[in-house]
C-alpha cells in the first residue's frame, strides 16, 4: 500500500469514527436502538470507564445540553446536520477533488450546526437573563412599598416577563407550605443564577429586618450593569466570529484557486504525500479551532 493510499485510509477511518461520534449527539437517533441501548447504558454505569470514555461522555453531555438549551426542536438539528453534511461533502469534492477528503469535509460539516446552536444558546440565555432582571426589578420596587413578597408577586405576576419561577413560588407558599423562606429557597434552586441567589438572600434577610428590603434593588442594579457589559461583549464576540468565518472561507478557497489557476500545483497538493499531509493537518486545525472557539462563546452570567 503506497503512501497516498495510507493517508486516504487514515482519513476514511478518522471520518468514520467522527460520523459515529457526532451522530450520537441527538438522543432521538438513539431511539432506533430500542431497549437494547438502555440495557447497555445500565451495564456501562456499573463498569469502570476509561479516561477517553469519560471525556467522550463529558463532551456528548455538553453537546446535548447545547442543543437542549438552544430552545429549538431536535428535528431542526437533524435537518441542519444532514444539510451541512451533504453540502460539506460536495464542497469538499469540488475543492479537494478526492473522495476521502470529500468525506472528511462532509464530516466536518456536521460540526457547523454546533456553531449555530452555540450562538442560539447564547442569545436565548441572554434574553432570559434580561427578562429575569426586569421581573426582579418590578418585584423589588413593589416589595419596597408593600414589604410583602407574596403580595408583590400576586399583584405583578401578569406583567412579569419571566413569570414561571414566581408563579411556582406563589403556588407553593399558598397551597403547599406557608413558609416564605422555604418558598424563596426553592425558587432559588429552580433559577440557578448567582445574582438571583443574592436577591433571594436579601429577601430572606429582610423577613427579619425590613430595612434590608432596599438591598434587593441594589442587587438588581448590579445585575443590569453586568447585562450591559454582556451586550458589549456579545457585539465584540460576533465581530470576532465574523472575521474567523471569513478567514476559514479564504483558507479553503486557496485549493480552489489552485485548481483553476495553477493546475500543476493543485495536482501536487491533492495527490502528493506532502500535500495530503498538509490538507489533513489543515482540517484537523480547523476542527480544533472550532471547538476552542465554542468554549469562549458563553454569557458572562451563566
Amino acid at each position: 500500500m503506497n503512501s497516498p493510499a495510507i493517508f486516504r485510509f487514515a482519513v476514511f477511518i478518522l471520518l468514520s469514527a467522527a460520523f459515529f461520534f457526532f451522530l450520537r449527539l441527538d438522543r432521538a437517533l438513539l431511539d432506533w436502538f430500542g431497549g437494547q441501548a438502555d440495557k447497555k447504558a445500565k451495564k456501562k454505569a456499573f463498569q469502570k470507564q476509561s479516561v477517553i470514555g469519560k471525556q467522550a461522555a463529558k463532551l456528548l453531555s455538553r453537546c446535548s445540553g447545547l442543543i437542549a438549551n438552544s430552545k429549538m426542536p431536535k428535528k431542526a438539528y437533524i435537518i441542519l446536520s444532514v444539510f451541512c453534511t451533504v453540502g460539506g461533502f460536495f464542497a469538499g469534492r469540488t475543492v479537494f477533488g478526492s473522495l476521502p477528503f470529500a468525506i472528511a469535509a462532509g464530516g466536518f460539516g456536521m460540526i457547523a450546526p454546533l456553531l449555530f446552536f452555540s450562538f442560539r444558546q447564547t442569545k436565548v440565555q441572554a434574553a432570559q437573563m434580561e427578562k429575569l432582571a426586569s421581573s426582579m426589578m418590578i418585584l423589588s420596587n413593589s416589595y419596597v412599598i408593600t414589604e410583602d413578597i407574596i403580595t408583590s408577586v400576586r399583584d405583578n405576576l401578569e406583567i412579569l416577563e419571566y413569570p414561571e419561577p414566581f408563579r411556582d413560588f406563589l403556588t407553593y407558599v399558598t397551597l403547599m407550605d406557608s413558609s416564605i423562606v422555604a418558598g424563596l429557597r426553592r425558587m432559588e434552586q429552580q433559577v440557578g443564577n448567582s445574582y438571583f441567589s443574592q436577591w433571594v438572600d436579601a429577601l430572606v434577610l429582610s423577613q427579619e429586618d425590613r430595612s434590608l428590603k432596599y438591598v434587593t434593588v441594589s442587587v438588581v442594579d448590579s445585575m443590569h450593569d453586568v447585562l450591559s457589559v454582556q451586550r458589549e461583549s456579545d457585539a465584540a464576540m460576533y465581530a470576532v466570529w465574523r472575521d474567523y468565518l471569513m478567514t476559514l472561507v479564504m483558507i479553503f478557497s486557496v485549493p480552489l484557486i489552485f485548481k483553476f489557476a495553477m493546475a500543476d500545483a493543485y495536482l501536487a497538493l491533492t495527490t502528493s504525500l506532502g500535500g495530503q499531509a498538509m490538507l489533513l493537518l489543515l482540517l484537523a486545525a480547523v476542527v480544533f479551532s472550532v471547538f476552542r472557539a465554542l468554549k469562549i462563546n458563553k454569557p458572562l452570567m451563566m
